[in-house]
């Protein structure tokens, strides 16, 4: 990606990047703004913490670039209670000399980049809230990537235990039913323990098929039950049978 300061011409049809510059110093963020604005960013501005906190939560930005040294916040505090409620956002911090080693903590603590003031061109600006930006987005795409591993992998873990469940389970209830029989037999003219018998027969039933269809779970689904609490939704999660 190349840079050509004050030259870098954007397509008029595409999408202007949001940034959020949370500077206290009026000179140095209207510099940035213009420069900013130039190369096809959209800019708002806060002077203050408190303006952050209110604005953040009002406007949708992709990059916050930070000065950590604030009228009512300093040092690696700032990062931390912007990174609280801009989690989701990049943030590049903007530091002095003195305070490099403080910055270096906050990119530690997540924090995209840090730059140090009079010490970078344009050029170095703007290809760091750039590559910011893409870095952002790919992080954010890895982590939906190893959300994605961890469901495979909770499935396969509910299918393997479902399956195993279901033969541990069937074991006992064939015993049931053996023994259901033969009770039956010993008991035809006592027409009261026929009909409990009976009802056990069907609960009995009941349970075969719902470890039939443990059995063939093969997908993660659930459906409400009490108090919100969810369950395994059998007939969902189970393979169709043809």
């Amino acid at each position: 990606m190349k840079y050509k300061e004050g030259n870098k011409k954007s397509d008029s049809s595409e999408k202007k990047k949001q940034i959020l510059i949370v500077e206290d110093d009026e000179k140095l963020a209207r510099v940035l703004s213009k420069q900013l604005e130039k190369n096809n960013y959209e800019v708002s501005h806060s002077a203050n913490l408190a303006d952050f906190l209110d604005v953040v939560v009002k406007k949708k930005f992709d990059l916050v670039l930070l000065d950590l040294g604030l009228p009512d916040s300093s040092g690696l505090e700032t990062y931390e209670k912007v990174s609280k409620v801009a989690s989701n956002i990049p943030v590049v911090v903007l530091t002095g000399l003195d305070d490099e080693e403080i910055a270096v903590g906050a990119v530690k603590k997540g924090a995209q980049d840090y730059l140090v003031k009079g010490e970078v061109d344009n050029r170095t600006i703007l290809r760091s809230l750039d590559y910011a930006i893409e870095r952002s987005k790919l992080l954010f795409r890895l982590k939906k990537l190893q959300e994605i591993v961890l469901q495979s992998e909770r499935i396969k873990v509910l299918v393997e235990t479902a399956g195993a469940a279901a033969h541990e389970i069937n074991q006992p209830l064939t015993s049931i039913f053996g023994m259901v029989g033969i009770l039956k037999k010993d008991l035809e003219e006592d027409t009261e323990a026929q009909k409990k018998l009976d009802f056990i027969l069907d609960s009995a039933n009941d349970i075969k098929e719902i470890i039939k269809k443990m059995g063939s779970i093969k997908q993660y689904a659930t459906k409400p039950y009490l108090k919100g609490v969810d369950v395994i939704n059998f007939d969902e999660a189970a393979e169709d049978e043809k």
